[in-house]
């Protein structure tokens, strides 16, 4: 169903006006599916070309917390020079990837990935309606979005974290809300905004457990791997240059926007812009959080975390997807056709990842000229816009049900 309650009747009435319903019935909606399904499975072997390699990085922390702890954040593979970046609790989840062979190893993450992808969808499109052929065709599509296709070539984790942040905000029924928000700032700190979401929207039993969760987590390390943890929580944990360039194309953050203009990595332009964008963007969470909008207030937040990290690579940003499915519901549900063109432009926007049509790598990101750098923060861009859009929408709904209401202050609970 959509973020308002009285949507569903309109979405019915909506579809049934324009006919797409009766077009797309069901034996048509499975051939498109079976043909979206093929062409997703012919174009990702093509597009994809980093063969796992941080898959092979993470194994390698799940190994080595396993033979040596005190070398977690020293060790090496013989032709990849990445070093394991993530908390010493993430490597402990990565060991049973460790133990599996390589090949299981990769497909398992794959298929994890493509589930958590599902999962997803479900939590953004949640309308009662939904077939499941309409759910594979989304999944086909999504599979193709520049993000999606750089963590299943890469073998990340970010659908995965994603997933269970959704899960745990929007799946409002299971018991200890907030312990899958902890347990995935844990293993991979760019959760952590969602926890000053929790805070912002007082929802204060879910802040206690994410809170006791991520301790948890911080300390489970320190029993398996003291050094590496005391290396990693005094030393690491700061130094956002050892995740790789700032200025390099694929970190869409305002961090990196800074850099390729010419600033310095993390300096006092960069804390302004945070400082600015969080109290800005938490404020509107909050403010879409009241009106009952609570896909759009979690991808405002995860927005939010997304610029202001010090780091956010291209792969980071899967949470387009339910963005995506929030900006197509600023459309009005009476106009379908119009929500459907809205996201088709969003997600073909986001499949041809306009970031890699300029120079990049060996430091060329520096010699951007202006017309470059539009297509070379391409995300940063669009989730600015994105955000806008919704905040636009939030207060002229505001102001419909102050002038259908002009008696009582509308909270929209």
């Amino acid at each position: 169903m959509t973020d308002d309650p009285s949507a569903q009747q309109h979405d019915r009435t909506g579809a049934e006006r324009w006919g797409i319903v009766a077009l797309l019935d069901a034996r048509w909606m499975w051939v498109l599916a079976v043909l979206a399904g093929i062409t997703a499975a012919v174009l990702l072997p093509v597009l994809w070309d980093h063969t796992g390699a941080d898959l092979k990085v993470y194994r390698l922390g799940g190994d080595t917390i396993l033979t040596d702890p005190s070398a977690l954040y020293s060790a090496r593979l013989p032709r990849i020079s990445l070093p394991f970046t993530y908390p010493p609790f993430a490597a402990l989840v990565f060991v049973p990837f460790a133990l599996l062979p390589w090949p299981l190893a990769y497909g398992v993450s794959i298929a994890s990935s493509i589930a958590a992808l599902w999962l997803i969808l479900r939590y953004s499109l949640r309308h009662p309606r939904l077939r499941t052929a309409a759910m594979v065709v989304a999944v086909a599509v999504c599979l193709l979005v520049e993000p999606v296709r750089e963590t299943l070539s890469y073998g990340q984790i970010n659908l995965f974290l994603c997933a269970l942040v959704m899960y745990d905000v929007l799946d409002r029924k299971h018991a200890g809300r907030g312990v899958w928000i902890g347990v995935a700032a844990g293993i991979k700190l760019t959760p952590l905004v969602f926890v000053a979401w929790l805070l912002v929207t007082r929802q204060w039993r879910a802040l206690r457990y994410a809170a006791a969760t991520f301790c948890g987590t911080v300390l489970i390390g320190f029993v398996f791997a003291p050094s590496a943890s005391w290396e990693y929580w005094t030393r690491l944990v700061f130094n956002a240059g050892r995740i790789g360039p700032p200025a390099f194309a694929g970190n869409q953050s305002w961090n990196g926007l800074l850099v390729r203009f010419g600033a310095p990595s993390s300096g006092a332009v960069w804390m302004v812009l945070v400082l600015a964008t969080v109290v800005a963007g938490l404020w509107l969470s909050r403010r879409l959080y009241d009106q009952g909008q609570m896909l759009a207030s979690l991808c405002v937040c995860a927005t939010v975390g997304l610029l202001c990290a010090p780091i956010s690579w291209d792969h980071h940003w899967v949470w387009m997807i339910p963005m995506g499915v929030a900006l197509a519901k600023t459309v009005p549900a009476r106009r379908p056709l119009v929500r459907l063109a809205v996201a088709a432009a969003w997600f073909g926007y986001f499949i041809a990842g306009p970031f890699r049509w300029v120079p990049q790598a060996f430091d060329r990101e520096y010699d951007w000229t202006l017309g470059q750098q539009l297509p070379g923060n391409a995300y940063i861009l669009a989730g600015i816009a994105a955000v806008t859009m919704i905040a636009i929408t939030s207060m002229t709904r505001r102001a419909r049900q102050q002038t259908k209401y002009p008696s009582t202050q509308y909270s929209g609970q």
